[in-house]
């Protein structure tokens, strides 16, 4: 999931709720579902799902999956996806009561909940930091150390790589503020242009950005991460906590069709694909089918490379959050200033789900993923 800018718009009650329900219409999915409960048609609980991006992208596959797979359905979950485009907005539209599940990043979850908003992490979905930092190939730049001095482009000045990179560079001995220059230079192909004409000496952005920056342009830039924010994981699943209390079960199958949909991944990205383009056609991003397939998979690719490296681990708990984890990032946020105050970690997320996230046959997932059959 791409990460928002720090800065997040505010949004009237009345406003937000007039653009949940036009995504709702947009997505065609069916009838409504909003509401600080999920509707119930028969056996079935609609959750409207408030996607913080404008359209799944190959970092994303899940929710393709889950729909086509009919991991939601043996749930007993229908599922309307809204694309409201950034984790501040998700935030708002599940704290208001319009959205009841959401993706977004852990600073904006804190900030709302420093608010005295009831937002709350729920399933750890990107276990591990994807901000990395790119430089051309001939580039004597290898660590953070190395950019004392330098231009470093990034999406925005507020932009969430940009605040990382200023603790990445207080680990590493510098002073952001002193030692380091931030230009914004957007991203895509504005952004490679910048660092080919050497107007930056190094971008530091999402690894999927990145993907999506070079696949087709000819160009291969060297990537490395910054030292000291490996743990701080980019994004969950979130829900009002009062939510979570009254719908148990919904969040559990929620998570559990999620996690399933990521072991159906992996062991076959290219159908997985296939599945979000079928569903959500949007989502395409290229020249022809071909180039937005080749595009999605890299995206896939690189961010798998991100969470695991080159081995997935034995032992990997669905959803789980490590409690040091959650302290770094309530530290993090208070120590450059995203929030005021040390939060109590419980009030920010929970572990309650997990055994019920991987309660299922991932082998058999695997085995139907690998086969093409349907669950």
């Amino acid at each position: 999931m791409l990460r928002p800018s720090r800065t997040t718009p505010r949004l009237t009650l009345t406003v937000l709720a007039g653009l949940v329900a036009t995504a709702v219409a947009a997505c065609g999915n069916g009838g409504g579902g909003g509401g600080s409960d999920s509707a119930t048609a028969g056996d079935t609980k609609t959750v409207t799902f408030g996607v913080s991006a404008t359209a799944p992208g190959g970092n994303m596959l899940q929710l393709g999956i889950a729909q086509v797979q009919g991991y939601f359905k043996a749930e007993g979950i229908t599922v309307e996806p809204v694309f409201l485009g950034t984790s501040g907005k998700v935030v708002q539209a599940i704290a208001s009561g319009k959205v009841q599940i959401g993706t977004s990043t852990p600073d904006l979850v804190l900030q709302a909940v420093e608010k005295g908003q009831d937002v709350k992490m729920f399933y750890n979905w990107t276990s591990a930091n994807v901000t990395r930092i790119g430089v051309l190939p001939d580039s004597p730049i290898r660590s953070m150390a190395d950019l004392k001095g330098k231009t470093i482009g990034v999406q925005a000045l507020s932009a969430g790589p940009a605040q990382l990179a200023k603790a990445a560079a207080v680990n590493a001995g510098l002073n952001p503020d002193r030692d380091l220059k931030f230009v914004a230079v957007g991203t895509g192909a504005p952004a490679l242009d910048a660092l080919q004409r050497h107007r930056v000496d190094a971008l530091i952005t999402y690894d999927t950005l990145f993907s999506a920056m070079t696949t087709g342009a000819g160009e291969t830039l060297r990537l490395f991460s910054p030292d000291g924010v490996e743990d701080l994981f980019a994004s969950s699943l979130v829900a009002s906590a009062a939510w979570l209390k009254d719908n148990a079960d919904v969040a559990a199958g929620f998570g559990r069709a999620w996690a399933k949909a990521s072991v159906y991944a992996e062991a076959n990205p290219e159908a997985g694909v296939k599945m979000m383009f079928d569903t959500y056609p949007n989502s395409k991003v290229g020249a022809n089918d071909e180039a937005a397939t080749k595009a999605a998979l890299a995206q896939f690719e690189v961010r798998q490379q991100s969470l695991y490296g080159d081995t997935i681990p034995a032992d990997r708990k669905w959803g789980h959050y490590p409690e040091s984890a959650v302290q770094h990032w309530i530290t993090y946020a208070k120590d450059y200033g995203l929030i005021k105050s040390s939060l109590d970690p419980d009030t920010v997320y929970t572990n309650e789900f997990v055994t019920k996230f991987n309660d299922f046959d991932a082998a058999q997932v695997k085995k139907d993923a690998e086969s093409g059959a349907s669950s």
